[in-house]
């Protein structure tokens, strides 16, 4: 999880919520077996991880706070040529990740509606606290196997 914070000098508060955008992309894999996917996706996956959320969160002199969230997952590109039960596998694995991404992704809006809130008052404090929160997150499930995220 990589996070990062931008901060100008802030004003008064704005008292709308802040703007939200969300990336998603993927990186191929077609294994038909669990250890081809597998490989692949430790060949593959973003910084040495099956999936990766990245936010960052921006405010303005007047308290525009902007966060966004880009998410990364793999992305089968054959489903149907794994047997039933690797894709079954496979589809749980896949849904349980992308939810303990957006596990990450919340920290970002987390961190953007508590500078809101602060009116931006000690901004990259926090930021720090939120991104200290996706390492307790990754800590706390073993990068989401406690979750789900197991494969096979």
């Amino acid at each position: 999880m990589k996070v990062l914070g931008v901060a100008l000098l802030c004003g008064t508060q704005v008292l709308a919520n802040p703007s939200v955008k969300e990336k998603w992309a993927s990186y191929n894999v077609n294994g038909r077996t669990s250890a081809e996917l597998l490989s692949q996706m430790k060949q593959r996956g973003p910084n040495g991880f099956w999936a990766y959320t990245n936010w960052y969160v921006r405010w303005s002199a007047n308290c525009k706070v902007d966060v966004e969230i880009s998410y990364t997952m793999p992305k089968h590109t054959n489903p149907g040529s794994m047997p039933a039960d690797v894709k079954a596998r496979w589809d749980r694995m896949n849904a349980a990740l992308a939810a303990h991404e957006r596990k990450h992704g919340q920290h970002g809006i987390n961190a953007a509606r508590e500078l809101v809130a602060t009116s931006c008052k000690n901004g990259n404090a926090v930021i720090a606290k939120w991104a200290e929160q996706d390492k307790v997150l990754d800590k706390r499930t073993r990068h989401g196997e406690t979750e789900g995220v197991v494969f096979p």
